[in-house]
């Protein structure tokens, strides 16, 4: 009778050799599935976290927008700041579009020079935001407090959070293109599609605080 220990034996999730156990994706050649992405798994994360915002942000905006009917008293007008500031923040996705382009081609320099840009137009715009808030607080001096005014308070406030999130990655990205000359071609293009949702965001946020 032939010998059976030596033979091919199969399972439900493939074909082993022998007594070896069958072989899974990643083990090498002859891998019937891909390899386990992680930037694709990562970007799919960014995404989900983005629908989340989105979500949060819109929730917020559709409560501003149902009390319209009252605000006949409204409290304050928008600062100027708020419009420079706004300004600064779209241009902003200039400088990280162009490093996200640098990195793309292997150029370190590159990439350093558009997240530096972006680092500093981020923070002109959170210290812009912080100077409106003190606008608005001159504003409403002696005034009651107000929905509308809280309202700019809030969403500013959490958009300003995550977009400081933001300027911390964007650091992070810098210190290693410049001090240790490392470009992460996949953690520039999650960075700049998350900044530019920000910018994306905040555009819609203010074009909705700004109806009357």
């Amino acid at each position: 009778m032939a010998k059976l220990k030596n033979r091919p034996h199969t399972t439900g999730r493939g074909i082993g050799e022998g007594n070896l156990p069958p072989r899974y994706r990643g083990d090498g050649e002859g891998g019937s599935e891909p390899p386990f992405d992680r930037f694709q798994a990562a970007r799919l994360g960014l995404y989900i976290f983005l629908g989340a915002l989105t979500t949060m942000f819109g929730a917020l905006a559709i409560l501003y927008l149902l009390r319209t009917p009252d605000k006949g008293d409204f409290a304050f007008q928008m600062p100027k700041l708020s419009w420079i500031g706004t300004a600064i923040l779209m241009l902003s996705s200039i400088p990280c579009q162009m490093a996200l382009n640098a990195a793309r081609e292997g150029k370190t320099r590159g990439v350093w020079r558009g997240m530096m840009f972006t680092l500093a137009l981020g923070a002109v715009f959170l210290a812009l935001q912080g100077g409106s808030w003190g606008e608005i607080a001159q504003q409403l001096q002696g005034a009651p407090a107000h929905f509308f005014s809280a309202m700019f308070y809030v969403i500013s406030a959490l958009h300003g959070l995550h977009l400081l999130g933001g300027l911390v990655f964007v650091g992070f990205l810098l210190y290693y293109a410049q001090v240790h000359q490392v470009v992460n071609v996949q953690q520039v293009e999650l960075g700049a599609i998350y900044w530019h949702f920000l910018g994306v965001l905040w555009v819609a946020l203010f074009a909705v605080m700004l109806i009357k």
